[in-house]
């Protein structure tokens, strides 16, 4: 732990109180405080980070009579305490003090009254404890912002039956103020950058209603334009693209075919094959919609790039410019290789959906005529992320062909065989839709609590955006699983599904009133509901259809003999 000492005379024992006449008074020693702390919010590390300096400084302060242990807390819109950072607080408070409504415990009427509560041991209004807990002192300190809204608390623990030092006043006062403008601005730096995200996905909101609109004219279906992107993103991560450039790809990637709607309708929906002449016209979507996507801001350029390189050949012989390798952007030579994969692979008016297998062998045999040759190693690199992608964005439900056991991870993330393992070893009919969603829900919230420790907006908010988006699909193919073996714990197993559905909901909105907050609550809150899910729901789903498969191989068993 850092003190106060650090870069200081060892002769000047900050860790017990001085007295009045010190060199080291307790007037410099709260400035020195206050300027440490200011200095820490400018240090170029995450905010969770300069919050641990922060409470680290606080706690050591000598003539305050600290006991090293301490807190800070920010709220949300909702009136409620949610635990950001902690010194040294027994685990036991830990998960009794994570959410903290106004009102409750000494905290709680600190932020409700708006006031310092100070007490100098344990009383009956300390309401969160836990048997065997020691003897303390308390100051709760709230933190307001400009419009006096509170924005969180400070909590230190002191000595039991602390004497109040005469420069406590000064200093708590100093101390609220201080960390209450360091959060204050962080609050607003991530409202500012929220508003843009908000922005920049409204632009592609209003551009994908034009692709789906496309794609609606073209017996295409939505699913089509979530697995076409996201085989093109796992691509360009197996290639090394960079995170901004993998936004890009993402949101780009839908846009290959919104030139389709300058395709009149008697050749675009048509069933049988196109004349020559009719196929010169349908040659000309990639000019079309290259113009409609004209622009100069990097979103607009990548589309406007896969629009119209999409259809190109590593060899040349593609359309409409006949681009020979490289000279074709690598975003189109993504997007053409994941398109035609997923057209290959899913059932289309005109065909049925190709084995796996058959598939890759002839991208294998396209490589480096149609493909470009890195890309389909980073595909045959990749096959097992892009299958968890096609089959939970599946057209249907008759996915054998393509979709098995081998495309699924095989451990936790720890590397030891996990819960998806488990299911992996039962092989009832059904296993494999759990598995599936349920890997993909457990990702997203490790990526949602990596991105809150590393303070990554984009990522937090496309983490949350992805849960609450892909939640209809989740649920609905578990809840019509449980359904068709009729689960008799399907309803609460539901329940839990509308829970999860308005926690996200309510994270999000807690984004915008109240970022900070949420980037704390919604990692733990949401970990806590999948983890239990996934072993709790998860493990008792799993189970009944275990028992379901060996009744059924009895009785067939004791029929055919």
């Amino acid at each position: 732990m850092r003190t106060l000492t650090d870069g200081f005379p060892k002769e000047h024992a900050l860790d017990r109180r001085e007295d009045a006449e010190s060199e080291f008074s307790p007037e410099w020693e709260t400035k020195t405080a206050i300027s440490r702390i200011l200095g820490i919010a400018l240090k170029p590390i995450s905010f969770r980070q300069q919050l641990e300096e922060i409470i680290d400084v606080i706690v050591s302060i000598s003539w305050l009579g600290a006991v090293r242990k301490g807190a800070i807390f920010v709220a949300n819109g909702r009136q409620e305490l949610i635990l950001a950072v902690q010194h040294d607080l027994n685990p036991a408070l830990l998960t009794r003090c994570a959410l903290v409504p106004f009102g409750r415990c000494l905290c709680g009427r600190a932020a409700l009254r708006k006031q310092i509560l100070f007490k100098s041991c344990v009383d009956e209004e300390h309401e969160i404890s836990f048997p065997g807990m020691s003897g303390h002192g308390h100051y709760n300190i709230p933190l307001l912002g400009g419009d006096e809204t509170v924005i969180g608390v400070i909590v230190l623990y002191l000595e039991d039956h602390h004497r109040p030092h005469p420069e406590e006043e000064t200093f708590t006062d100093m101390l609220g103020q201080a960390v209450a403008s360091i959060l204050t601005h962080r609050n607003l730096d991530l409202q500012s950058e929220i508003g843009r995200i908000q922005l920049q996905q409204a632009h592609v909101d209003m551009m994908s209603k034009l692709v789906s609109a496309a794609e609606y004219r073209d017996h295409e279906t939505g699913f089509h334009l979530k697995r076409m992107s996201r085989y093109s993103v796992i691509i360009g991560q197996t290639i090394g693209l960079s995170h901004e450039e993998l936004d890009l790809l993402g949101i780009a990637a839908p846009m290959h075919d919104i030139g389709k709607v300058g395709i009149p309708d008697e050749i675009l929906m048509k069933p049988g094959k196109l004349t020559d002449d009719e196929y010169a016209v349908m040659k000309r979507h990639p000019e079309i919609g290259a113009n409609i996507l004209s622009g100069d801001n990097p979103l607009m350029q990548a589309s406007h790039d896969i629009a119209l390189g999409h259809h190109e050949k590593w060899d040349g012989s593609g359309y409409p410019r006949g681009l020979v390798g490289e000279e074709t952007p690598l975003f189109a030579r993504i997007c053409a290789l994941a398109d035609v994969f997923d057209a290959l692979t899913t059932r289309r008016p005109y065909k049925e959906p190709w084995p796996l297998e058959r598939t890759l062998a002839f991208i294998r045999e396209q490589s480096g005529s149609h493909f470009d040759p890195n890309l389909v190693e980073a595909l045959n690199q990749s096959l097992d992320e892009i299958l968890e992608v096609a089959s939970l964005f599946g057209d249907d439900d008759d996915d054998s062909h393509l979709f098995g056991t081998e495309g699924l991870p095989r451990t936790s993330s720890d590397g030891e065989p996990g819960h998806l393992e488990r299911l992996r070893k039962t092989d009832a009919p059904g296993v494999e839709t759990v598995a599936r969603q349920h890997r993909f829900i457990m990702d997203i919230t490790q990526r949602l609590e990596t991105a809150a420790i590393s303070m990554d907006t984009r990522e937090f908010f496309d983490c949350l955006n992805a849960l609450q988006a892909n939640l209809s699909v989740y649920l609905v193919n578990e809840e019509n699983l449980m359904r068709q073996i009729d689960y008799p714990e399907a309803e609460r197993h539901e329940d839990a599904h509308r829970t999860f559905a308005a926690l996200t909901s309510r994270m999000l909105a807690d984004l915008e009133t109240s970022p900070l907050a949420a980037s704390f609550a919604a990692p733990r809150l949401i970990g806590e509901w999948v983890r239990d899910h996934v072993e709790g729901h998860g493990s008792e789903l799993l189970g009944f259809l275990r028992d379901r498969a060996l009744q059924t191989r009895s009785r067939t068993g004791q029929r055919s003999s």
